[in-house]
């Protein structure tokens, strides 16, 4: 693996950690100014205080105990300048909006990168819920 992939995932597994931690503010850091994020439910944040901001709020409630574990990444450049990260994650302890435990949950999120000021940023963000049972067609 390429220095700069390395570069690339330890922001992914930073993703992992500041959320573990519930340190919001180091999550927000892991994002570009600008940057864009849509979450499993189709919340569309616009620039990185949103998304820091989204994210401070659940994780005061919904998110609080939660750990989330990234499984595997992948990483690709399409340009040198920019790389596409995605991975599978799984998600442990969160809680419905009334406080019920729920079930672990499965997803992969994609996450786009870019250089800026220096290292590499989060300047888009997508979570999908991988949903059991889900069938595509052969190829």
């Amino acid at each position: 693996m390429s220095q700069v992939a390395e570069q690339v995932i330890a922001v992914v597994s930073a993703f992992s950690e500041t959320w573990n931690r519930h340190d919001m503010a180091a999550f927000g850091g892991l994002f570009a100014a600008d940057a864009e994020f849509v979450n499993v439910v189709g919340l569309w944040w616009k620039g990185k205080a949103a998304i820091q901001g989204a994210h401070e709020f659940t994780h005061a409630s919904m998110f609080k105990n939660s750990q989330l574990t990234i499984l595997e990444t992948e990483v690709r450049f399409p340009v040198p300048e920019i790389a596409i990260a995605r991975s599978k994650w799984l998600l442990e302890g969160h809680v419905s909006p009334d406080g019920g435990a729920l079930a672990a949950r499965n997803g992969i999120l994609v996450n786009v990168l870019a250089q800026r000021e220096g290292a590499w940023k989060i300047v888009d963000s997508q979570n999908t819920d991988i949903v059991e049972g889900a069938v595509s067609r052969p190829q």
